[in-house]
């Protein structure tokens, strides 16, 4: 039997702690070899685009894919319509189908545990590029994992900045400044984040102060080359996931562009999984800058769904649904 899940049967299934150790797991997983790798499709209308994220967890044998509109789709609630489809990966059973509002938790897990592992532990002030759809899980990150006493935030739009800034601080209980300028939002910061979709940088060496650790999350064009010559680490999520970044066309990929032009290796880059597990190097001096690229999803929304599938079935929410008969299984 399959378990179907609508919005209201996963709400409160997951929280950010829970997604946390959700994105370790799938990282232990993908350092022990233990994943498979999909990158992110897009499935272009004229209207915008599906989205199609896909993996498999080879441990926890689960395999599945989460979908749903992208760019240019907002819906009747204006929220998220993402659903998750998880498959036992030794069985073949459809484990469930469900509603997956999560996709901003699972950011804010992901970062959250960059952070925490690539951070300096004394970090105090956030600066933040991009007040969009992310932006307050990350926010809600650092505060979870860092001593978080002051936000500065930045984004275009004079009005959306403010509001942003006020709900924020209203959800995080410390002080959250709007800023016009990027640079006074980043120059003093501990941890910076930036979350956009542009096609310029909007983040450069200069703005950053010694010591700093910049999450990106958002178009991989939104980092400065200047970054990642001067960043005595960098770190990504998975390296295919770069590699096969399903809009580069359209969106320049920087970190990419500097391997290919020789000015950096591979060998320059760690995966976040290997400074998990201790195989690679993570903060070693207060004065490092270091950067984390997260690499938009996989196997680590599996490790959400499979989480969230065996929380509902603890509890015993959700509808059992027999989407096929005995008579109409594959032989």
């Amino acid at each position: 039997m399959t378990l179907l899940l609508s919005q209201a049967d996963v709400e409160g299934l997951l929280d950010l702690p829970g997604a946390m150790e959700a994105t370790r797991q799938a990282l232990r997983e993908q350092a022990a070899g233990a994943v498979t790798a999909v990158p992110p499709r897009h499935i272009a209308v004229p209207r915008g685009a599906l989205r199609v994220v896909s993996g498999a967890l080879i441990e926890s044998q689960r395999m599945g894919v989460r979908l749903g509109p992208a760019a240019g789709f907002v819906d009747a609630t204006g929220g998220d319509s993402m659903i998750a489809l998880l498959w036992d990966s030794e069985s073949g059973a459809l484990l469930t189908v469900m509603a997956y509002p999560f996709s901003r938790l699972r950011t804010g897990g992901t970062i959250g545990v960059a952070t925490e592992l690539l951070a300096r532990a004394d970090s105090r002030t956030v600066g933040m590029i991009g007040t969009g759809r992310n932006a307050l899980s990350l926010l809600q990150a650092a505060c979870h994992v860092r001593p978080v006493e002051r936000i500065r935030v930045h984004s275009r739009n004079a009005e959306r900045r403010e509001a942003f800034a006020a709900r924020a601080q209203q959800a995080l209980g410390v002080p959250v400044e709007a800023t016009a300028d990027a640079a006074a939002a980043t120059r003093e910061a501990d941890i910076v984040y930036v979350a956009t979709d542009a096609l310029a940088p909007v983040l450069h060496a200069d703005w950053l102060a010694p010591g700093a650790f910049v999450g990106s999350m958002g178009r991989p064009s939104e980092i400065d080359p200047s970054v990642y010559l001067a960043a005595q680490r960098i770190v990504v999520g998975h390296r295919k996931h770069e590699e096969e970044y399903f809009d580069v066309g359209r969106y320049p990929h920087q970190l990419l562009k500097l391997i290919e032009a020789g000015q950096l290796a591979w060998s320059d880059v760690h995966e976040l999984c290997d400074v998990l597990v201790g195989r690679a190097p993570g903060r070693t001096a207060p004065d490092q800058l270091i950067i984390f690229k997260e690499s938009q999803g996989g196997f680590g929304d599996i490790a959400f769904a499979d989480l969230v599938y065996a929380r509902a079935r603890e509890r015993g929410v959700g509808q059992e649904w027999a989407f096929y008969s005995a008579a109409a299984q594959p032989e």
